[in-house]
This record gives C-alpha cells, structure tokens and sequence, in this order.
C-alpha cells in the first residue's frame, strides 16, 4: 500500500489516435467524404485519457500511474509526454519493439463509432519488474481494454485486498471469456455503456454480490445498478447529466471511470448512497470536460481567435 496518498495505477493500451468525422457511410467500393477530423491530430489516448482524467480530479488527493506499452518511435515518445503533461507518472510505461499502438475513429453520420485498431509490435510476453512493483503498489488499479494475457498478469499481481475498476471496452479479440470472469471476480466497479450492456449477463454470472456497475447511456445519463446473490442487477438510481452538442466525446467514459477510481481511492467500499454520490460527481466531471472541449472548438472557429493566433 502507498503511504499517505493513495496510488492509482491505470493499465490497458496506449494509441495514438485518429479521430474523423465522416458524411453518411458510401458502402464498400464508394467513396465516404471526411466532412472534419479532430482537432488535436494526433491525440494521444487509450490508457492517457484515463491518466489525465484521474489526474485531473485527483489534484493532490492521489499519485498516478500509468501501466502500459509503446515502441521506440516518435509516437512513443509523444504518448509518453501527453501522460506526464497529464499530471501522470509513466513509470510502468515498457518500451519494446519499433511501433506504437494507433486507433483510427470513424464517425460516420447515422451510425455509431468504427475503432480500428493497430496493437503493433511493443507488447511483450510478461510484464516488467517495473511493471511489477508498479501493480503490486496500488491502491486502486484501473483496467480498461490491453493485450489479455498482460492484463491477466496485471490483475494476477494486484494484491487481493486492492480495488479494481474495470472499464468494459467491447472489444473481443482482447477480452476472452475467462479475462471477463477474472476482471467480474475481482472488480469492485465495473463501468460500461448501454452499447457493452452484452457483457452483463456473464458478469452477473462472475461478479461478487455488493459489486457496482455503472452503465451510461450518453446524454441520458447513467445509472447504477449492485449485483445481487444470484447474479442479478438491483437497480440502485440514475444520474442525469446535460447535453454537450456538436462535440467529439471521445474519453468521456473514461474521464466518468477516472473519476470514480479515484472517489474508491478515498472511500474505499462506499454504501449504495455514497456510491450514486460518488457517480453524480463522476458525471459531473465528464460533462465539464465536453463543456470545455466545445469551448475551444468554438475558439477556434472564431475569426477574432484565428487573427491573434496569426499574429
């Protein structure tokens, strides 16, 4: 256990990611016209989103950590920088083969998010003893979408009193049916979307009862729910938020299950009540996020930004 402050490790894949918007989707053999694409270009994600989600409802309350993998290119090195500017530690970053993880995330108008995937050649066979000391030395590890065997060696290290918050990414090349049943043992919250709902039947069948899970639902909110003895989902309330428009919400589920990582940290087995508090806040911090990021979309829109940008 860390010392004064608690220590929250967040582990899962680095990406340099891609982010698109795209007129209607043409069909194979068309062409789909880009109609935007993000304004950081690249932006460095995966296991970073998190970091600085944490970091930044963190404050000085905890130290974090980031647990993952990139390659010995440029892309690396830039990832590697977006989490210490993050407010994060990169101490259990393991640096290996000759290419980063990338994402390209297509936003086609009618249709939901396309995410391909580009693990490259950085992930090793086992963690390092870097990676090692880093795990056993949380106090709350955040798992969200990594390689599956890394994941597992991860989640096999973190000693058994220690909180986990499994963020479920849909994702079944890297989530096998016996990652979901370790991660449902294990979690003590268990966030997803209401597009992930498929995973909940075989995490009823895994997770201990008094787990929470915390599914959004977008610009509908969230709700909570506790597993039950027998498996089932007791409904314990509903979190509405406000509607962001005209924004990318990429990382908002990951700045709502930072924020909760690092509520555990602090109140560590939180009743119902203090759970759907913790959850409210959580929203909360998701939804500001989105605020600011259409704020600075809307800055550089603007003429009078543009001309002092120029100057």
């Amino acid at each position: 256990m860390s010392g004064q402050r608690p220590t929250v490790v967040v582990c899962g894949y680095a990406s340099v990611d891609y982010a698109m918007r795209l007129a209607p989707f043409e069909g194979p053999n068309a062409t789909t016209i880009v109609r935007s694409r993000a304004d950081e270009w690249p932006r460095y994600g995966g296991v970073a989103h998190v970091t600085r989600a944490v970091s930044d409802v963190a404050a000085d309350r905890a130290d974090v950590i980031a647990l993952s993998w990139v390659g010995a290119d440029a892309e690396g090195e830039a990832w590697r920088a977006a989490v210490r500017d993050g407010g994060a530690s990169v101490a259990g970053v393991a640096v290996s083969g000759t290419r980063s993880p990338s994402s390209h995330l297509l936003y086609p108008e009618g249709l939901s998010t396309i995410c391909l995937f580009d693990p490259a050649d950085c992930h090793p066979a086992e963690l390092t003893e870097s990676q090692q000391r880093v795990i056993t030395g949380a106090d709350v590890a955040v798992i969200t979408v990594g390689p599956t065997e890394l994941t597992r060696a991860a989640v096999k290290a973190l000693p058994a009193d220690r909180a986990i918050v499994w963020i479920v990414k849909h994702d079944p090349s890297a989530l096998s049916p016996e990652l979901v049943a370790e991660l449902a043992d294990r979690s003590r919250l268990i966030t997803l979307s209401s597009e992930e709902s498929s995973y909940l039947e075989a995490i009823g069948k895994s997770a201990r009862p008094g787990t929470y899970v915390a599914r959004t639902a977008g610009a509908d909110g969230a709700d909570l729910f506790v597993i039950a003895t027998g498996g089932s989902l007791d409904h314990v309330g509903h979190v509405a938020t406000e509607r962001v428009t005209g924004v990318d919400t990429t990382g908002a589920g990951d700045t709502f299950a930072g924020a909760l990582a690092v509520s555990l940290a602090a109140d560590p087995h939180p009743d119902a009540s203090e759970m759907l508090r913790h959850m409210t806040a959580a929203v909360e911090a998701a939804t500001n996020m989105l605020v600011a990021r259409a704020g600075a979309a809307a800055d550089e829109l603007d003429p009078q930004h543009q001309r002092e940008k120029s100057r």
